[in-house]
């Protein structure tokens, strides 16, 4: 299998970019940090990454995906050794017959370790995405602290969304919690602003915007751009 590999040694911090990118496999060693932004415009991609953080080290974790057509992104984060933590952040928009599906999952090996995921979603037309995932809390790993968050806007009769957060808790000293929330565009919203003199499509492109623009506006300007661009191609 090809991928591309990311270390950090004790106390390293970085931040890298990586658009269209392969499968990932990262490591952080003791007191290390990690800001991964990951930008996502190609056609059919099945990706995956794997990461596995030590003592006191963080990843923070930014994907913007726009991709096209079947994609599967499949991550598990192995939060190894005491004040490991990780927060994932991740927007997509499907349009057309895209088919998307993003299984996200962390796994507390030890105590005192903390994950936060928030996955936010615009479907339109006939598309399809799914949220899963699961944060797994093992026997053992007390005071730790897991973290779900998924919404996906639907825009059309026909476009689907499937938020489906799992917490599998096996220790009782923890904090731990979900929420997910599937459903259609405000129509006071919409309403609000073509009263402002809007068409139906601005409207819809500018809601979407400030739907997905909190991920975006974590790239370098000329993703960010990309981003804009995107947006606007399929509104």
């Amino acid at each position: 299998m090809s991928y591309t590999e990311i270390n950090l040694k004790n106390n390293e911090k970085r931040v890298l970019e990586y658009v269209d990118f392969s499968d990932l496999k990262i490591e952080l060693s003791e007191g290390s940090n990690l800001l991964l932004k990951l930008a996502n415009f190609k056609d059919n991609g099945d990706i995956k990454i794997y990461g596995k953080v030590g003592k006191n080290a963080g990843i923070s974790v930014v994907f913007a995906d726009f991709s096209k057509d079947f994609t599967r992104i499949t991550s598990q984060i192995d939060l190894a050794e005491e004040g490991a933590n990780c927060d994932w952040h991740l927007a997509t928009l499907a349009n057309k017959n895209d088919d998307k599906t993003f299984d996200i999952s962390f796994k507390h090996l030890v105590g005192k370790t903390t994950s936060i995921m928030d996955n936010y979603g615009v479907a339109r037309d006939d598309s399809k995405i799914v949220f899963s995932g699961i944060s797994h809390i093992i026997e053992g790993a007390k005071k730790s602290n897991a973290k779900q968050n998924a919404k996906i806007i639907v825009f059309d009769k026909n476009s689907e969304g499937v938020a489906s957060p799992i917490l599998k808790i096996d220790e009782n000293e923890v904090q731990a919690s979900h929420g997910a929330v599937v459903g259609q565009l405000n129509s006071d919203h919409m309403f609000y602003l073509m009263s402002r003199g809007l068409t139906r499509e601005d409207a819809r492109t500018l809601i979407t915007l400030g739907y997905l623009k909190p991920v975006a506006s974590q790239f370098s300007e000329e993703v960010q751009l990309k981003i804009e661009n995107a947006i606007k191609e399929v509104m």
